[in-house]
């Protein structure tokens, strides 16, 4: 009986070596030992495995893991899908960002993505410009969807120029372009609207709004840039349709920069003046300007009653002298002719020497009688007539103040001294002032300057990004972090395993020996270091003369079976140690 336990148990302790020995120290001796398991072991070997397994392949993967840039954001459905199909299309991986719906890509696709996506139109914006007139349209196409597909694309071309402006994200145009007649009477003028969705914190200055109402007025025949609409995502409308109002603010801008410029050249003048006395970076210089934009146009008559001007002179002159005194009797026969009458040859010198004689006395009768004489003389009064008018800008008043730096020096001890310039100077630099920029005391012009020590201005340094928000040290932090996490998965986890699966058995065969060696009873059942059954002494020298020869794994185990049905309460002892010994 002693002698069947002790060949039972020198059987059960030299089995795995044995079949180590034929198999090796490779995956048969890993599998033997994997038989001789328990349930619940084995399971918990298999689960620590694939945690092993899944946990290094998940480091792999996350250390190779690329790094991913936005590529597109706040894009439309359509777009969003036209885009992440190209890409697809292209080989090029992508993700959807589930927070902001932005389309991301590798960095290092980021400009091929770009320039695959532009040459393929995309992102469109959800339109199609003048791209779609090459199309080929239907032979039943009508004259109105030719027009409206016109229109279309017009606007869209409208919004992608909008569109390209830095405070603009995204733009709509809409045109009311109406069919034209060929009545005057019934035609009807163009409009224009134009949605504007600006970047947060973005807006657009009246000269912008100005630069779109007037852009999209000349891309539309007759469109007058006083029915161009302007409104953004707020709903505010930005174009005043008003010509007046528009006016007038352009008006205001104009003045105000007319106003910022003289102010500026004030100043340039003031500082370049006493730059090379004082110092460039030792004066400042502020101009305040007070003009006046009115625009006043009056006209002035002077008269002076003490000077008198001949306008015009007109003189007459009438003489009546009196003459042959009328004859007959009044009336119709007055007017008739006298008869003929005969003359005489002899009487006809008697006649012509009364008649000469008659002339010399009818000089000295027929004097004036009536002598009529007139002058008119128009005079005016001296009259001065002045028209004047204002120019626009004139400056009303200046307030001009300079400040200047202390004057600093070296005492006996070398120890710097500041000081406040001398009062001469100070004097001196008043009148420069003064004259530069043309002070009038009428006027109310002042003047004030200062000298004061001016804080040393600290050296700029380049602000440079820390080490740990630099882009490599994130994919070499990730390697690394890969790296320890792997080593401590092999040293933690793998290793104890392999060790508990291959090392059990080389432990155990070597505290089994140990445990011979220290026994000194014969016949005896020890439970050596390694908690192992033996026989010990010339009983197990004979258990094993009498157990057959076996050479092999097979061979063993078939003897141990035949020991077993031979003395089945030592099989059961050996059993129940072999299980305490485990645990």
């Amino acid at each position: 009986m002693a002698q069947a336990g002790q060949a039972m148990a020198q059987t059960a302790g030299n089995m795995p070596a044995q079949g180590s020995s034929g198999g090796g120290s490779g995956p048969a001796a890993f599998f033997d030992q994997y038989i001789g398991q328990r349930a619940l072991r084995q399971i918990g070997l298999i689960a620590g495995l694939a945690a092993a397994i899944a946990a290094g392949i998940g480091l792999f993967m996350w250390a190779n893991e690329p790094v991913y840039r936005q590529l597109y954001a706040e894009l439309g459905q359509e777009d969003a899908s036209a885009v992440m199909d190209a890409l697809q299309g292209a080989g090029i991986d992508y993700r959807l960002d589930q927070s902001t719906g932005a389309i991301m890509v590798p960095a290092d696709a980021v400009h091929r993505a770009r320039l695959q996506l532009a040459g393929d139109g995309l992102p469109s914006g959800g339109a199609v410009g003048f791209e779609s007139l090459r199309q080929e349209q239907g032979f039943g196409t009508s004259q109105f969807m030719e027009t409206a597909r016109f229109h279309r694309a017009l606007e869209t071309e409208l919004a992608r120029t909008v569109g390209t402006l830095d405070a603009v994200r995204a733009a709509r145009v809409h045109l009311a372009i109406p069919r034209q007649s060929v009545f005057v009477r019934d035609r009807n003028e163009p409009r224009a609207s134009v949605v504007l969705n600006l970047h947060a914190g973005r807006n657009l200055g009246d000269g912008q709004v100005a630069a779109i109402v007037n852009m999209v007025a000349g891309s539309v025949t007759e469109l007058d840039p006083k029915r161009v609409s302007v409104v953004d995502q707020s709903g505010r409308l930005l174009s005043a349709n008003d010509g007046e109002a528009s006016g007038a603010m352009e008006g205001d801008a104009r003045q105000l920069e007319f106003r910022r410029r003289i102010e500026t050249d004030y100043a340039r003048r003031i500082e370049a003046l006493l730059a090379p006395i004082i110092g460039s970076d030792r004066v400042r210089a502020q101009v305040n300007a007070d003009v006046d934009f009115s625009s006043a146009e009056a006209t002035e008559e002077i008269y002076d009653p003490d000077g008198r001007a001949l306008v015009s002179e007109q003189s007459s002159s009438e003489r009546r002298t009196a003459g042959e005194q009328a004859q007959g009797v009044p009336g119709a026969l007055a007017n008739q002719p006298p008869e003929g009458g005969q003359v005489n040859v002899g009487n006809a010198n008697n006649a012509e020497a009364n008649a000469n004689a008659g002339d010399g006395q009818g000089q000295q009768q027929n004097e004036p009688v009536d002598v009529s004489e007139s002058a008119t003389r128009n005079y005016e009064v001296s009259r001065t007539v002045r028209h004047v008018r204002n120019p626009m800008g004139e400056i009303e008043r200046l307030t001009v103040a300079v400040l200047l730096d202390a004057q600093r020096s070296t005492n006996a001890d070398g120890e710097p001294v500041v000081e406040p310039l001398p009062q001469e100077t100070i004097e001196q630099v008043r009148a420069l002032v003064s004259d530069a920029v043309g002070l009038n005391q009428e006027r109310g012009d002042s003047l004030n300057v200062v000298s004061t020590p001016f804080q040393p201005a600290e050296d700029m340094e380049p602000v440079e990004t820390p080490v740990w928000e630099q882009p490599w040290v994130w994919e070499v932090g990730k390697l690394a972090l890969a790296s320890v996490l792997g080593l401590v998965l092999i040293l933690a986890v793998v290793r104890p395993l392999v060790y508990g699966l291959l090392g059990r058995t080389t432990v155990r065969r070597e505290e089994s020996a140990g445990a011979q060696g220290g026994a000194e009873q014969p016949g005896q059942i020890e439970d050596g270091q390694g908690g192992t059954p033996q026989l010990t002494g010339p009983q197990a020298d004979q258990a094993r003369q009498q157990m057959p020869s076996a050479e092999s794994y097979q061979d063993q185990v078939s003897a141990a079976r035949e020991i077993a049905q031979q003395e089945p309460a030592l099989a059961a002892n050996v059993v129940k140690n072999w299980l305490n010994n485990d645990d």
